[in-house]
């Protein structure tokens, strides 16, 4: 699934043909290999329970399902992958968009490969002592899950702020993901186009905790 409009295409100046602009409506003079017309982008592109060929359900505090206009939510399920994310908020506790950490605490991968930060530590032990969306075994999400929510039709921020609305500025998200090549770096997703880099583990970025169903 890779919910990016099709593109118009048009015959170059030289011969052959050339992509220009996005082609909403899904309409040209080919059928293949266009993103538009293949997987959930063609078959789930209602848009009643996320953007494009994404699905997504919102939880209250104990897990249940609630309707795609609720207002207030804790958690948000991936109908797709099967991850329970956890919904940041504007309230300045644990679950606050503008929090940050250093990379490397509970959770993260690679244990003994370089310096860990047990600034996330808070938000792990929090929102397990909680039982967030009813769960006790919430972790940092890896880069590959954090890509995952990736809306490649938008940018600033690349992700469906219907069910993620506080995704906060400047959109740098830590993953439990050490890089393998240097011990003082690690890998970070970025939401304001969509993507990931590495980073030094000493700055300080947004976690976002997921749930994995069984």
């Amino acid at each position: 699934m890779t919910p990016v409009s099709a593109s118009t295409t048009q015959a170059s100046p030289g011969g052959g043909d050339y992509v220009e602009g996005n082609n909403a409506t899904c309409t040209s003079n080919i059928t293949a290999p266009q993103d538009c017309h293949q997987g959930r982008d063609a078959t789930h592109n209602d848009d009643s329970d996320g953007h494009a060929g994404f699905s997504f359900t919102k939880l209250d505090a104990n897990g249940n399902q609630l309707p795609p206009g609720a207002t207030s939510w804790s958690c948000v399920m991936d109908n797709v992958t099967g991850l329970i994310w956890e919904a940041k908020t504007d309230d300045g506790g644990i679950h606050d968009k503008d929090n940050t950490y250093r990379w490397g605490g509970k959770t993260a991968q690679g244990s003994g490969f370089g310096t860990y930060y047990n600034d996330w530590d808070s938000l792990v032990d929090g929102s397990n002592a909680e039982q967030l969306c009813g769960y006790d075994d919430w972790r940092v999400s890896s880069v590959d899950e954090l890509l995952s929510l990736v809306n490649n039709d938008r940018t600033f921020p690349a992700i469906d702020t219907d069910y993620f609305p506080n995704t906060a500025i400047p959109y740098f998200f830590w993953s439990s993901s050490p890089y393998a090549d240097d011990s003082d770096f690690a890998w970070y997703a970025y939401f304001s186009s969509g993507g990931a880099n590495k980073s030094q583990r000493n700055h300080d970025l947004s976690v976002w905790l997921v749930h994995s169903r069984q």
